[in-house]
This record gives C-alpha cells, structure tokens and sequence, in this order.
C-alpha cells in the first residue's frame, strides 16, 4: 500500500479547512446574500459560469434521437472524432481538441462526477452506461485539468443521471436492426417523501459487422435519493454490468480488398468484461450560501482477453491476460455560492490498483500497479460588474506509483478567464490555461517492451477566445484555441515515449438555425493543425510533421424536419477529414482517406407516451477505415438500419 507523503496531506487538509473556517467566519456575518439556485451535489463550477465551450445534449434530443448508445449520440450531436477496432461501437475510443493516438486518454468521462476512466489504456465500455438512464450530457472542450484533473487535457464529457419527480416516471424502449442487432432498456423512478428510487436495466447484442466483432451487454442497477426539502441531501446508488465480446483484429490492404467484413485472426480471441460501481454522495447546506459537499466512490471491473495465432515458423502462440482493477475514491468540498461569488475549496483522494497476470504459453507473468494521488483545489468565480465575470482555479496534485513504477511527481493546473456577458444568454470570453495527464500503466509497461520508469506526465497551456450568441433564430457557439504541449506519450520504435514539443493550433464551432417552426438545420465543424514543433528524436527530425490520426476537419451537417407535430424526420451527414497513420511521426506513410456518413433518422409519435423510431446509419454504405496503424487496418461499420418501440410515461 502507498502512503501519500503524511506531511504534505497534513499541510493540504490544513489549509483546507482553515480556509473552510475563514470563508464560513465571513459568511455567517453577511447571510443577508441572496443565494443563487445551484444543483444539488454539483461540486464543480456551473457551466454557464465556465470560461469554455459547453454543449449540452438534452433528454429530448437524447429521446428522439433513437440512438441505443453514447457513442453514436456523442459523434452526431456533438461532432466528435470516433475511432473503432472492432467495427461497432462497444469499445470505441471518443476524443476531442485534435488528439488522435489514444485520445481516449485525453479525454475524461464522468457520471454524476465519477471518474470512467480507467489507471490504463483500456477503452470505456460505453454499454455499461444505459441511456435510459442519461438526462443530459455536458460537452466541455479544452484542457480542464484545474477543475477536474487527469485526463482533461481535450476536454470532458459530463453524464448526468435522471432523478426521481414527484409523480412515478418510466421508460421502455427496444429496438432490433443489422447485424442481428437488439437492444431492450428500461427505467423507473419514483419519489416517496424524502426517497426517490430509481431502478434501471439495458441488455444490448449484436453479431456485429465483422467476423469475431460480436458484442453482448447486460447493465442494470438502482439510485436511491433522499432530503430534496432538507438540509441534508445525498444518493447512493449501485450499477453493474456484464460484456462479452470479439477481437476481430486489423487486416492487410489484400485482405481488405477481398473482404472486409472477415478476421484473418483467430475467431477464438474473445474478450469480457464485467464491472461495478457504487457511488455515494452527500451534502449539508450549513447556510443559505454555504454546504459541504462529500463524493465516494468505489469501481471493481475485471477483464479477460484470449489471443490464440501462429508464428511463420507455423508453431501455435497463445496468449492470455487478466486484469482487475479497483478504485476507491473521496472528493469533500466547501462550497460557497451568492450573487457576488461562487468559491470553492476541495480535496481529491483516489486509490487505485491494477492486479494483472499475462501468459504468454511458456510462463506467467504477474504484475500489480498502485497509484494513489492527493489534489488540492480551489475556484472561484466572481461577479466584477453585471457584465464582466472573473473566473480562476488551481489544483495541486502529487501521484505515486507501487513499486517499480514508483514515481513521486507533483503537477499543476489552473487557469484564469473572463466573460463578457450580454443579454439573455449572449457572451465572449477569453481564459489561458495549464493541464496535465500522468501516463497510464501501460505506457510505462508493456510485456513486449518491459518497463519505462524514466516516462514522464504530459503538461502544457493552452489559449482560447470563445463567443456564444444568438441572432434571431441562429445560434452561434464556437472558440479558437491554441495548445502548446510537452512530453505528449506516443507508441514510437516499439515503446512509449515523452515525444518532442508540439502545437495545436485550431477552432471548432457549432450553428443552429430555427428556419420555421418545423425546420431546423446546423452544422458543427472543428479545424485542428497540430505539428511537431521540435526536431530530432531518436536519430529522426519530426519538426513539422503531422501528429499522426488527427485529421484536418471534422464536419457534421444536419436537418430536422416536422411535417406534421407528431413525426420528426432527421437527415445528416459527417465528415472526416484525412490523417496520417497511428506512429506515422515522418509523415512518410499513405495517408487515411478522408470520407463521409451519411444518416436517416424518422421518430413518429403515436400516442402521448409511444413512438416508433427507425435510423440508419452509413446511409450509402461507404467504406472507410476507421483507424490504421502501419499496415494493420480497422475497417468502419457498414450500413446499418435499426428499427423500434419507445414507451414512457
């Protein structure tokens, strides 16, 4: 077990709460601030006030949107860069802000708060989080690191959970398509006094598009919430979920050409995986402006792979790996929040261990990791007039890792920004800031290339000037930024690195235009040149080439149409631009083909509580790859048609 330097936490938790006692001395004496209205157990600075780019998807677009997963919801609503292995969504990495090459890693997901992401390099299981349950999804881009932490270097994605009304709420929706493909999610909800209950279930299956690219999830779990009228309010709830799945794997371009859909690995190389979670949270309101805020959390997931194949000798190899990690975490915050100033002071804890053993046919190889890091935070927010607002934030954080991995790192995030506000919902803002991201476990270890201790945590800063403005029926949201960043981990030569300086340079924006009351249309695009900006590198020169899997633009174009009240007709398209190859650092590979999807979506409501919906995804059937590294290729999904029932009341 690590143990977190004693007198650094003492100092950290000491100024915590001397600070906590300082803040509650001043406000008990000005309690005549009206408050303003705050979610409750929201610990993080509310959007609105946030120097950043925010998108937020709703539980009406999320409903007529027919989709029966995150991925597919967040690639079309909120144009952001999907890459897959296996042909179908269950395992594909989302990213954002020009990160290609395991930009999964630069991207952090949160459920009401808790971390998704994993102390490795393995993908999130998107089907383990049921959209029965999501009541809204945040899109926050940019690095985040000062509010939120690891992985927050592109940007964060915010899953809020439904909570219980007052009069009982539920959900049915099941839905079967291509590929033999069936998905059956439900939800209920309901308030008793001071508990609600909510009781959720999803279960989706499908052959998939390729050979050995098969899925089956099974999700489920409830929520209990309690004191809405109180000063003591909190959640408990517990989620758990159980998936099977293919390993298809890359094919050649001859392979590729003859077809497509096949593995030329061994079907039997499987995976699954299964995993829980339990998440508490707890607040008391000690005034009218003031609450402490308390977060647990706890995730157990355990993972098997089974690879099997042969060498060009002919002899068979085979190679089995099983990993099981947990993680426990405690965030407490004193949260102070009127008219005049929103503040902030916090504390994040998080353990978490990965027990590991590989066999590779001959011997077992077992390895254990252990990270535990200790942050302090502090935000604020500070109204200077009725138009301009001030807002800043720092964290300090110290990582230390078991063992052989053992590294006592401090890093450092923060930022400052101000917002011009107009009328309504009109602003601009300007902000810089600084992020970072530790390595994974297995960037630092692999059992092909063993141990990298010397491998050292990302960081850099990052500018950006956003405007959010509404003209008429058109709304406009959009930023330009600019990233400079050092040490960025990439797979190079066989191994990770801390590769040399780079720059993103980019913008990225979204247009929403009501053309009538039954029209409306939009297009979302992000620009993105990111280049090497130092030379040499283990006896190569990068200076100015590409970073590798970030294509140029991202496009996605939409129409809505409402003929009558009761039937929506949704029309789109999206465009990915080219890129060069996964450790492509020379630029000197074939590029990947830039391509465009095509998508039909039709929701007919027939009652007030029922609807059928249809969607159809790769409308032309275009063929593209999804990722590629060298000369191994991941083909895309082909098209796919999905028809359904969704019943809620």
């Amino acid at each position: 077990m690590i143990i977190i330097y004693q007198l650094w936490v003492g100092q950290i938790l000491t100024t915590f709460f001397l600070l906590g006692q300082l803040v509650a001395s001043l406000l008990f004496a000005n309690e005549q601030l009206e408050p303003m209205v705050v979610s409750a157990l929201r610990l993080e600075t509310e959007t609105k006030n946030l120097p950043a780019r925010v998108q937020v998807i709703d539980a009406e677009k999320i409903e007529q949107s027919g989709s029966t997963d995150l991925v597919g919801l967040l690639r079309k609503e909120a144009n952001l860069q999907v890459r897959s292995t296996s042909g179908n969504s269950a395992r594909s990495t989302v990213s954002m802000g020009g990160f290609g090459e395991n930009g999964q890693l630069r991207t952090l997901v949160l459920v009401d708060g808790h971390r998704l992401n994993a102390i490795d390099a393995s993908a999130i299981n998107w089907y383990s989080i049921p959209l029965a349950l999501v009541e809204s999804i945040e899109v926050i881009r940019g690095g985040q690191s000062g509010t939120y932490g690891n992985h927050a270097v592109g940007g964060v994605i915010k899953i809020n959970t439904k909570l219980p009304q007052a009069v009982p709420t539920g959900s049915l929706q099941a839905s079967a398509g291509s590929f033999d493909s069936f998905n059956l999610s439900g939800a209920y909800s309901q308030r008793i006094g001071e508990i609600g209950l909510t009781i959720f279930g999803d279960r989706v299956e499908s052959d998939g598009y390729r050979v050995n690219g098969d899925h089956q999830t099974d999700a489920g779990g409830l929520r209990l919430d309690w004191g809405a009228q109180s000063d003591w309010r909190g959640y408990l709830s517990w989620a758990a979920s159980d998936t099977d799945f293919g390993l298809p794997g890359d094919l050649n371009a001859s392979a590729l050409a003859i077809n497509r859909r096949q593995t030329i690995d061994d079907p039997n190389n499987r995976g699954s995986e299964r995993s829980a979670h339990g998440r508490v949270g707890l607040s008391f309101e000690i005034n009218q402006n003031l609450s402490f805020e308390n977060r647990f959390g706890y995730h157990d997931r355990d993972v098997d792979e089974k690879y099997f194949g042969a060498g060009k000798d002919g002899k068979p190899w085979i190679y089995l790996a099983k990993k099981d990690y947990q993680t426990f975490s405690y965030s407490p915050a004193l949260h102070y929040n009127s008219h005049e100033a929103d503040w902030r002071f916090g504390f994040d804890f998080t353990d978490a261990e990965l027990d590991s053993k590989s066999y590779d046919g001959s011997s077992e190889t077992p390895t254990q990791f252990q990270r535990v890091t200790a942050a302090f935070l502090v935000s604020a927010g500070v109204n200077l007039s009725d138009d301009w607002n001030f807002n800043g934030n720092i964290r300090l954080e110290r990582a230390e890792n078991s063992g052989d991995f053992d590294l006592r790192k401090d890093e450092w995030a923060g930022g400052i920004g101000l917002i011009r506000e107009f009328e309504g919902d009109d602003r601009i803002y300007g902000t810089i800031r600084r992020f970072y991201r530790y390595p994974a476990m297995d960037e630092y270890y692999s059992v092909w290339s063993g141990l990298n201790p010397n491998l050292m945590p990302e960081n850099g800063y990052e500018v950006e000037l956003g405007v959010d403005w509404v003209f008429e029926q058109i709304f406009f949201s959009g930023r330009i930024f600019q990233q400079w960043m050092e040490d960025e981990i990439m797979y190079e030569s066989f191994s990770n690195k801390n590769l040399p300086k780079n720059r993103r340079l980019g913008l990225d924006f979204s247009l929403d235009w009501q053309i009538t009351q039954s029209i409306l249309s939009g297009l979302s695009y992000e620009y993105v040149k990111a280049t090497f900006e130092a030379g040499n590198y283990s006896g190569a020169n990068y200076e100015g080439s590409r970073i590798p899997l970030v294509p140029e633009g991202i496009l996605r174009l939409f129409l809505e149409l409402r003929p009558i009240d009761s039937l929506l007709i949704s029309l789109g398209g999206s465009y990915v631009g080219e890129s060069y190859r996964g450790s492509d650092f020379s630029n000197l590979e074939t590029k990947l083909e830039d391509y465009w999807l095509f998508d039909l979506g039709i929701n007919y409501q027939f009652s007030e509580n029922a609807s059928l919906f249809c969607e159809v995804d790769n409308l032309l059937d275009e063929d593209y790859l999804s990722t590629a590294f060298g000369t191994g290729l991941y083909p895309g999904e082909g098209r796919s048609v999905r028809a359904g029932l969704s019943f809620s009341f």
